[in-house]
């Protein structure tokens, strides 16, 4: 079987197509993690952040999250990864989680209550309860810090 010069570019091309959108999907997946690389992760970093809590008296913002969660990934690019929600989170402890890496972090969202996904979860400290901000669809990223607030205010 003779495969023409034609045949044999376009299979050259469909290779090199193929990569390239191999290579924008990894970038953009390292994008997505590197915009909260300075949270703490799972489990470790939740016990982390508890103990940093102690001492600190900041308060924890619990992040869960799954990776084929559209609502999750909207709220990661759009709002969590701005540099005014970036500036607010400096003055707490975020952690972001994902229940389906592990059996400690699926027990950590039960404990937490989490039914769907994003759930963010502010953690005051000294003793106040733990507030879920309800709306993290279809916000700016102020509204997002407003409700924040308003959740350490409780």
């Amino acid at each position: 079987m003779n495969i023409s010069t034609f045949q044999k570019a376009a299979i050259v091309i469909s290779i090199i197509i193929t990569a390239i959108s191999f290579m924008i999907i990894q970038l953009n997946n390292f994008a997505q993690d590197s915009s909260l690389n300075s949270w703490n992760e799972g489990v470790p970093g939740y016990i982390a952040s508890i103990r940093e809590q102690k001492t600190s008296s900041k308060p924890i913002a619990l992040f869960f999250y799954t990776d084929w969660c559209p609502n999750c990934k909207k709220l990661r690019e759009e709002i969590l990864s701005t540099p005014e929600v970036q500036a607010f989170m400096a003055e707490l402890l975020p952690v972001k989680i994902n229940p389906e890496k592990g059996p400690l972090e699926n027990q950590l969202s039960e404990e937490y209550g989490v039914f769907g996904y994003p759930t963010v979860i502010i953690v005051p400290g000294a003793g106040k309860q733990p507030t879920v901000i309800r709306r993290t669809s279809n916000i700016t990223p102020a509204q997002f810090i407003e409700q924040c607030r308003q959740a350490l205010a409780a």
